[in-house]
């Protein structure tokens, strides 16, 4: 009996000691390979490459004809309003203008809606564009670097400058000759 309790107890400390072991090979595992963590301002980024500005560029030329319309439009709604409020029209004259108003803010509305919608779907094509410009070079840099994990800079509380990548997503995409610019 005492053989048996005697073989229960050293099997029993055998595997507490492997179990012991393998606990410390994994910790030191862990605390060997600790994450590279980097961050970066997304938003910064989009400001600051050049492929943002000539898409600024590239959109204020692709809609300006049409912002004009709508700011001459305007002007005449204006114009044809402060008339109207100083009685210088009378009789059918004054009808007919106030109808004419009335069609100019309708068709300034209809304009300037279609506009927006033209004009975001247009940016949210080319930003999609430069996002994927922007995501390959975050992408070769943490592969670069080693770094197991990007974080965006805005939804942190606190962060030192050595984690920030943001200069380097820059340079890079810069330098990419391949994106719109």
């Amino acid at each position: 009996m005492l053989k048996k309790v005697l073989l229960a107890s050293a099997l029993g400390a055998a595997l507490f000691t492997t179990s012991l072991a393998q606990s410390a090979v994994a910790a030191e595992a862990a605390a060997a390979k600790a994450p590279t963590i980097a961050v970066l301002n997304l938003q910064y980024i989009m400001t600051e490459i050049p492929q943002s500005k000539a898409l600024q560029q590239t959109l204020a030329k692709e809609f300006g004809a049409r912002e004009q319309e709508l700011q001459k439009m305007q002007q005449e709604g204006v114009k044809l309003s402060q008339d109207l409020a100083a009685g210088k029209y009378k009789g059918d004259e004054l009808t007919n203008k106030r109808r004419e108003l009335e069609q100019l803010q309708a068709d300034f509305r209809l304009k300037g809606r279609a506009l927006q919608e033209d004009q975001q779907k247009r940016v949210q094509e080319e930003e999609r564009e430069v996002m994927v410009t922007v995501q390959r070079a975050i992408d070769s840099i943490a592969q670069e670097r080693g770094i197991d994990l990007v974080l965006r800079g805005e939804a942190i509380a606190y962060t030192i400058s050595d984690l920030d990548i943001s200069q380097e997503v820059i340079k890079r995409v810069s330098a990419d000759k391949g994106s719109k610019k």
